[in-house]
């Protein structure tokens, strides 16, 4: 889980670090912590932000540009993840409905609901992930909308995705039932993310990798269907031939 702390007062900064390294005793998870001391020192470097960050931390007051502040910027550069508050004061609570923050938490903080706000955050991250053990045991979590196709390599099946490549011991069979609708298995090798899909023509499909795959005759009836389905669900514009 990849999260970053905005927050000015460096013992609090220690205990809120400390906290979330007791939480994630309890998770075979990695947890990537970074931490700013205002919201100016984030935001002035773009490569700091990322929309794969699970969770902002925010201290409401701080520097020149206070946690709300921080958190309005984060909504405009269309930040989709959690952000939790943390405060001394009750002032601001209402406004932050207005970021759509998960939580507005009290210092000094209550671990308790810090760690159900944790959990229930972990819970959700997954639901919308796909989850696998790779071969040193160590779980892996990635977003669906990275994947771009599951393929048979050997006695693996490799992962593509827009940033890197993961192997996985398992087989199609197994990995499609556990897929959201938006996978389709095309070819007994292959299962492509419909939202990859740049172009279909000739029995070939274009994904957004540059890469191509041919349907295999078994799969093609319903790759049509599900494909015809999901760009009329979405209003895309892909070419189908």
């Amino acid at each position: 889980m990849k999260i970053v702390i905005l927050e000015d007062n460096r013992i609090e900064y220690e205990r809120i670090k400390q906290s979330l390294e007791d939480w994630v005793e309890n998770y075979d998870i990695e947890l990537s912590l970074l931490h700013f001391e205002n919201a100016e020192s984030f935001f002035n470097d773009p490569q700091n932000y990322s929309p794969n960050i699970d969770l902002f931390l925010l201290d409401i007051e701080m520097g020149n540009m206070n946690g709300m502040e921080a958190a309005k910027r984060l909504r405009l550069l269309d930040y989709k993840g959690d952000i939790i508050f943390l405060t001394a004061f009750k002032d601001f609570v209402f406004e932050g409905y207005n970021v759509h923050a998960f939580n507005y938490l009290l210092k000094p903080l209550n671990n308790d609901i810090f760690f159900r706000c944790l959990s229930e955050i972990e819970k959700k991250r997954h639901s919308n992930c796909y989850i696998y053990r790779n071969k040193q045991q160590i779980t892996v979590s990635i977003p669906y909308h990275e994947i771009i196709s599951f393929s048979v390599n050997r006695h693996y099946v490799d992962i593509t995705t827009t940033k890197t490549v993961y192997a996985q011991y398992n087989n199609l069979n197994t990995i499609i039932n556990s897929l959201p609708r938006q996978f389709v298995q095309v070819h007994r090798s292959y299962i492509i993310n419909l939202s990859h899909v740049f172009k279909f023509s000739q029995n070939k499909i274009h994904l957004s990798n540059g890469s191509t795959v041919e349907v295999g005759r078994t799969y093609l009836k319903n790759f049509k269907t599900q494909y015809l389905q999901y760009t009329t669900r979405f209003n895309r514009n892909e070419e189908f031939q």
